[in-house]
C-alpha cells in the first residue's frame, strides 16, 4: 500500500505515487492534482496543495532517490 495522509481540515487525501510525486484528491468532488514535495503543481484539475502535507508525503521519496548506493 502506498503512503497516504488525510488532511485534518480539508479532508483531501495526499498519496505518494510510484514516480515520487504527491497525488492530492478531494474525496467530496473526486478532483485530483499532482504536485512535487514542495507543493508545486505538476498536472490535474486541483491546482493547490498544502505545503506541509505535500512535504510530509513526498519528502521521503525525494531523499531516497538522491541517496548514493553503498559499496
Amino acid at each position: 500500500m502506498s503512503k497516504q495522509v488525510i488532511h485534518p481540515l480539508t479532508g483531501h487525501v495526499y498519496r505518494l505515487t510510484e514516480e515520487g510525486l504527491v497525488e492530492v484528491t478531494d474525496p467530496r468532488t473526486g478532483v485530483q492534482g499532482v504536485f512535487d514535495f514542495q507543493a508545486r503543481w505538476q498536472s490535474g484539475e486541483l491546482r493547490h496543495a498544502d505545503l506541509q502535507m505535500a512535504g510530509w508525503v513526498g519528502r521521503l521519496a525525494q531523499r531516497r532517490s538522491t541517496r548514493q548506493p553503498e559499496e
